[in-house]
């Protein structure tokens, strides 16, 4: 342990007392606070008097008490600490030395550590080190592309596995990634892929067509993976040669391509079992340390398709800093020079019910009534949120785009007139449903702005005899621990990337999706089979007409219930050049890279980036 860690620990052992105060005490009850022996007690008192933190006027004689005076504060000494871990690159012994400190000490030290995000450039010996740091608020669970559910968890698989094919969102076309090029027979039922040489997993072994078999036989074959009704047109993965394989359906499949662009179908190493939170792929990063505290992705020199720019990307656990976005924002670009990039999330916020769990919620007159209660129009204009706007569709985008597909607001809502003339509606359909005034429990994904909306609903269920309880939770207890159970009502989120139409997909059939989670056998059957029907649409523009009545028919139901979707903004240094966000709300880090400042100094230079991820 450090000497100023020792200060640390005893100043908070004896922080009823105060600085320059004389305190009468033994060697041995130092040394019990300190759990060491009174001979090192005696090296450490020394320290402390060499650096200036106490005096130290020792008594000998048993029984006799020596004094002691604290000379410099406590908070001094843990932010020099602190300052010491950072510049040393010790970024988890800096986040773990501030987690034992009062909040708020601790509060005024990670105000210090929001400052190292961002991208700091080092020349050492071994020549220049980028590294990206990111903050971020919950736990991964998982990496195991046939199971994350969580957009955090599939950022880095974008990073760390390739898959066949990529989806240009620009082009808005499938382009050849690990395989160079693929084709189908005229019915859509065999497609046979073409594998590029020589592409490394991060072991270092060769991708074979073996490995593409692998990865798709542990989803078909599988009843309890979450992919496999996504996957369950495939019958079969036939190995042509090493660089060749062929996918024979049940029943065809024009997206086949597509779906295999998802995360989901990232390629694995047949000869590696599967660590679900350091797992081995071929992508352009590979993860080389993970704990509670620090996830650490380091670039892959070999990587096919060229090397990454941004050497080592840092994602910090901070779950006790409760710092503002605007705060954030104003401590990192309080002088320098910034670019703003406006990103408009796909998808969006949605309320959805427990359809595994019997309760009035059964009663469409009872979803029709929350419809009323969660209006959209009402919710994003008391919130006065310039980045929240109301929608009748999570594909809203599209759906703006084919109006015409696209049932009347009138005819999705069921509002006419005001917001009391909704109220009046929404009671008299409570009445006509299956509800008794029993207490009904509401989960919402927890965060500022959500547990606001529900705020705001729970006031408008009140004023209608509607009893709820809000219950705030993290999502991926939710997803991967299974608490659905004790809930009627969800309010939740879903991110979709830039592929709009796989994700609506995705959404419908990926077994570990909130909404489908809480969806019966019955609606999971009915949609299995519609997205089965839709794949076997050869036109594109008539699968997206497909899939908006699709969720017209959901929205009809009351199954979901969307509100709004929201906008983020990015800001970084102009020095990061090709600054682009992917689907998932964070940079494409295959793109990023620097133009290093001329009068940049020749051993670390900072380039803030403030990336939304509270």
């Amino acid at each position: 342990m450090d000497i100023s860690e020792h200060y640390i620990q005893l100043r908070l052992k004896l922080k009823h007392v105060r600085d320059d105060q004389e305190l009468y005490i033994t060697i041995g009850e130092l040394a019990d606070y300190l759990c060491c022996t009174m001979r090192n007690m005696n090296l450490i008192m020394n320290k402390f008097q060499e650096h200036g933190w106490a005096r130290w006027s020792p008594q000998r004689g048993r029984g006799k008490k020596s004094i002691l005076v604290f000379c410099k504060p406590v908070a001094e000494v843990a932010a020099e600490r602190f300052d010491q871990l950072l510049h040393a690159n010790r970024m988890e012994e800096a986040y773990e030395m501030s987690s034992s400190l009062p909040p708020q000490l601790r509060e005024r030290l990670l105000h210090s550590l929001q400052l190292q995000f961002g991208l700091r450039s080092i020349e050492g010996v071994a020549g220049r080190t980028d590294t990206l740091r990111i903050p971020q608020n919950t736990h991964f669970q998982t990496f195991d592309p046939t199971q994350t559910a969580m957009w955090g968890e599939g950022f880095i698989i974008t990073e760390v596995f390739d898959r066949l094919v990529r989806y240009n969102a620009e082009r808005q076309q499938c382009e050849p990634s690990l395989a160079i090029a693929w084709e189908s027979d005229q019915e859509g039922r065999e497609w046979t892929f073409y594998l590029n040489k020589g592409v490394q997993f991060h072991h270092g072994r060769v991708m074979e067509a073996a490995d593409v078999k692998f990865t798709f036989d542990r989803i078909v074959t599988d009843p309890d993976n979450p992919c496999k009704t996504m996957f369950g047109s495939i019958q079969h993965v036939e190995l042509i040669d090493n660089l060749t394989v062929r996918f024979v359906l049940h029943k065809p499949n024009f997206m086949l391509p597509d779906l295999l662009s998802s995360l989901c179908a990232s390629i694995v190493p047949r000869d590696v079992q599967m660590e679900p939170l350091r797992p081995i792929g071929t992508g352009p990063y590979r993860i080389t340390h993970h704990d509670a505290t620090l996830l650490v992705m380091e670039v892959f020199p070999t990587y096919f398709r060229g090397r990454a720019y941004i050497d080592r990307v840092e994602f910090l656990q901070l779950p006790q800093a409760d710092l503002t976005e605007s705060l954030v924002k104003k401590r990192l670009f309080s002088d320098g020079e910034l670019r703003s990039v406006e990103h408009e999330i796909q998808g969006g916020v949605f309320m959805t019910f427990n359809m595994q769990k019997e309760g009035p919620h059964h009663d469409l007159y009872f979803r029709q009534a929350v419809r009323l209660l969660l209006d959209s129009d009402q919710l994003v204009e008391s919130m006065d949120n310039p980045y929240m706007e109301k929608v009748d569709r999570l594909n809203h985008v599209r759906a703006r785009e084919q109006q015409n597909v696209i049932p009347s607001e009138e005819a999705v809502t069921g509002q006419t007139g005001s917001d009391k003339s909704g109220l009046v509606q929404a009671a008299t359909l409570l009445e006509r449903s299956a509800y008794q005034g029993q207490p009904l429990r509401v989960w919402v994904e927890e965060g500022e702005q959500m547990e606001a909306d529900m705020a705001w609903f729970a006031k408008r269920c009140e004023s209608v005899g509607l009893n709820i309880t809000v219950v705030t939770g993290d999502p991926v207890h939710m997803v991967y621990h299974d608490e659905l159970q004790p809930y009627e009502m969800i309010y939740t989120g879903e991110v979709f990337d830039e592929h709009v139409m796989r994700s609506l997909i995705t959404m419908y059939t990926f077994g570990n999706t909130l909404f489908l989670l809480a969806m019966n056998d019955y609606w999971r059957a009915e949609l299995a089979q519609a997205c089965e029907n839709i794949v076997m649409i050869q036109e594109p523009v008539l699968r997206m007409e497909r899939l908006i009545q699709l969720e017209g028919r959901l929205v009809e139901e009351a199954l979901i219930l969307p509100v709004y979707a929201f906008k983020e903004v990015h800001a970084h240094d102009v020095s990061l050049r090709n600054y682009k966000i992917s689907g998932y709300g964070l940079p494409d880090l295959r793109q990023l890279w620097i133009k290093r400042k001329t009068d940049a100094p020749n051993t670390e230079t900072s380039y803030p980036v403030y990336i939304p991820l509270w």
